[in-house]
């Protein structure tokens, strides 16, 4: 269920519930309007129960026509009559239960039993006895039944006729009045009080059960909104964590969630994402591996160039690939690869770009860039390229891949992949041409000549410019060609790398590594990666493709001069010391770790230092400390930084130059290592 239906199904659960609600209240409000009436008729039963009582005590009393007296009092019974059965057969009586029914269905019986047993023949007694004489209806209507009663008996006797027809009338209005005391008005009174009872207790239940209801599903719509807003950001926050991870350079972080919504689509997309990219570095890795591999065995740049473009279509899924020479500025087919497309390679108003800036382009979905080859009928479509420049001191060629296929792209993760291994067939077909150089000259000295000026062309020609930092360094080679290196590039975010390096051995073959090193090393680092992150990276790379004598002991150091922080790693080489300006004291830092090359599993530590104005970061290898004299005296470290210490208000140009001497002077000119110094001043 995705998060818009979940968001819908609680939004349908409170409008529900309100509408539920809303409905019920009608509903019972209704029903509370018809006990209402219940409750008024059975006021006005009672009412008129209460009049007929009244008329009933002063039947006998008042002085009226006895016709009228006796008419009234029949409107009377018949007014309650009506009040007491609509008010008994009313339906709303069903409202408050079967108990109420069963009560209220035997006052009926015994209301109709009393008015058909006992009043209407007490009626018809009544209008038989007035009509037995014209002298009663005279003379009640001039007085009062008993005062006439009592005339009666002075005059002609209590044992006369008239005196015992009003004596029976006066017993039957006074058995009228017991059977109304006691059989109706009792049972009438203490069930309209129950019954007005029953209706306040129901009002308020349906009172309390309304804002139940009410607050039902409120309280559920609240639980499962609060639910799903916990479980987002928890999703959020989880997504949030891992991306940390993965913009750390760690690429095996899974994003685990199981939500059955977009989180975990996205969770999935991710993962697949991350393992592409791993796919993609450890395809580089092998690929460079195998570039590597036949730099021993290929003696022309043609066979390199040729199995660099296969490597690139078999990596990409290409349809076809082609790698083009320059000659004389003019670019030309060298090797293809698959079935690729005819191109304009001259006055090209993509390629002549490309060769010409050196930077590389993508077409994602051909419209408009290839207009020639923009017809998915024709043999000659394309319906995405890649074109890269191969290029380090000059460039060198273009390399450029295909799809052939309507519906077939290139997406951002193969082009960021193509260049990465532009820039390392670059460099490999560069030092390629220059090794197959060196390997081809007759003596040994130009041999060394050559391989000496490799390495010096892959040092930084100058320090970069920093923003607070001066730095400055030196690299001799006891043989002209060694295994000591060290480099100085900005890598983007406002971040500068800075590696030493100690490659074992000597002469060519420390060189080789060196290189790849190099290589390796400017291809992987970012300004997201710390710098124990990059050696990780590097050391993976390298192990397995040099020998196990041609380990290398480095120092990375990831620098954020606008900041003053320093990321510090290190695989088993010399310590970085750091001279506090404001203390005037060297402080020591170091990490654990392997030399690289060694184990593809090996870990290494990372140490964050924050730098400060004055503060001088030295780093050097180990030829220089160890350097002795005639006589067999080392120099030491503690000697150098004493050295160093004394000319801490030098600047780094003049430090580096100082230590030269030092070293010059010390050995007498007899160096039997490689020798590297990097001096970095805070400013």
């Amino acid at each position: 269920m995705n998060i818009r239906t979940k968001i819908t199904l609680v939004h349908s659960l409170i409008i529900f519930g309100f509408l539920s609600s809303m409905a019920f209240i009608v509903l019972r409000f209704n029903n509370m309007h018809s006990l209402k009436t219940l409750e008024l008729e059975s006021v006005n039963a009672l009412t008129e129960l209460k009049a007929l009582e009244l008329k009933t005590i002063l039947f006998s009393k008042r002085n009226q026509t006895l016709s009228l007296l006796l008419e009234d009092w029949i409107d009377s019974i018949r007014l309650f009559d009506y009040f007491y059965t609509k008010m008994l057969n009313n339906p709303a009586h069903k409202l408050l239960g079967k108990g109420e029914s069963i009560t209220r269905d035997e006052l009926v019986s015994e209301w109709d039993f009393i008015k058909n047993h006992e009043l209407n023949p007490l009626i018809g007694e009544l209008e038989i006895a007035f009509d037995l004489s014209g002298e009663i209806r005279n003379l009640v209507g001039r007085t009062t039944i008993n005062i006439s009663r009592e005339l009666i008996a002075e005059e002609f006797g209590s044992d006369s006729t008239m005196y015992l027809a009003l004596s029976e009338i006066e017993n039957n209005l006074a058995r009228q009045r017991e059977l109304l005391n006691l059989d109706v008005l009792a049972s009438a009174e203490v069930f309209i009080s129950e019954l007005r009872l029953k209706i306040s207790e129901y009002m308020i239940s349906l009172l309390y059960t309304t804002i139940a209801i009410a607050l039902f599903f409120q309280i559920a719509g609240s639980f499962f909104a609060l639910h799903l807003s916990r479980n987002i950001r928890r999703n959020v926050a989880k997504m949030g964590d891992t991306l940390g991870e993965v913009a750390s350079g760690n690429f095996d972080t899974k994003l685990d969630i199981h939500s059955g919504d977009e989180f975990e689509n996205i969770a999935q997309n991710f993962n697949l994402l991350t393992q592409e990219l791993w796919t993609r570095i450890e395809s580089m890795k092998d690929m460079m591996l195998e570039v590597g591999n036949a730099v021993e065995h290929v003696n022309a740049a043609e066979e390199m160039e040729e199995l660099m473009l296969r490597l690139a279509v078999k990596n990409t899924y290409a349809d076809a690939g082609i790698f083009m020479g320059i000659d004389n500025g003019e670019l030309y087919p060298k090797h293809t690869q698959g079935n690729f497309p005819p191109l304009t390679l001259t006055e090209h108003r993509i390629l002549d770009p490309v060769t010409i800036s050196g930077h590389p382009f993508f077409i994602r979905k051909n419209v408009e860039e290839l207009p020639e080859n923009a017809d998915s009928n024709s043999q000659s479509f394309i319906s995405s390229a890649i074109f890269i420049p191969l290029s380090s001191t000059k460039t060198m060629g273009v390399l450029a891949l295909v799809h052939t296929k309507a519906g077939s792209f290139f997406n951002d993760l193969d082009y960021a992949y193509m260049c990465s291994y532009g820039d390392f067939i670059s460099l490999t077909l560069d030092n390629l041409d220059r090794y197959i150089q060196l390997m081809n000259a007759r003596k040994v000295e130009r041999e060394i000549s050559l391989a000496a000026g490799i390495q010096k062309s892959l040092l930084p020609e100058k320090m970069p410019v920093l923003q607070g930092v001066e730095i400055a360094a030196f690299s001799d080679a006891v043989k002209g060609i060694g295994g000591d290196f060290y480099d100085v590039f900005a890598i983007g975010g406002g971040k500068t790398a800075i590696i030493i390096c100690d490659v074992a051995g000597k002469g060519v073959s420390a060189s080789l590594v060196m290189v790849m090193i190099r290589t390796i090393i400017r291809s992987i680092s970012s300004p997201e990666k710390r710098a124990d992150r990059i050696m990780i990276e590097l050391n993976r790379t390298i192990s397995g493709s040099v020998g196990i004598d041609k380990f290398a002991t480095t120092a990375i150091i990831i620098l954020d001069s606008k900041n003053g922080i320093v990321s510090y790693s290190n695989a088993a080489h010399l310590p970085l010391y750091i001279f506090r300006g404001n203390i005037r004291r060297y402080r020591v830092f170091d990490t654990k770790g392997l030399p690289l090359g060694i184990d593809d599993n090996a870990s290494f530590g990372h140490k964050k230092i924050k730098i400060n104005k004055n503060d001088y970061l030295i780093m050097f290898t180990d030829g220089l400390s160890e350097v002795r004299s005639k006589k067999g005296a080392e120099l030491g470290t503690p000697a150098l930084l004493k050295f160093v210490a004394r000319h801490a208000d030098s600047s780094p140009n003049e430090l580096v130059q100082l230590v030269k001497s030092l070293v010059s002077e010390h050995s007498g000119g007899h160096e039997h290592d490689d020798q590297t110094f990097l001096a970095l001043r805070v400013v």
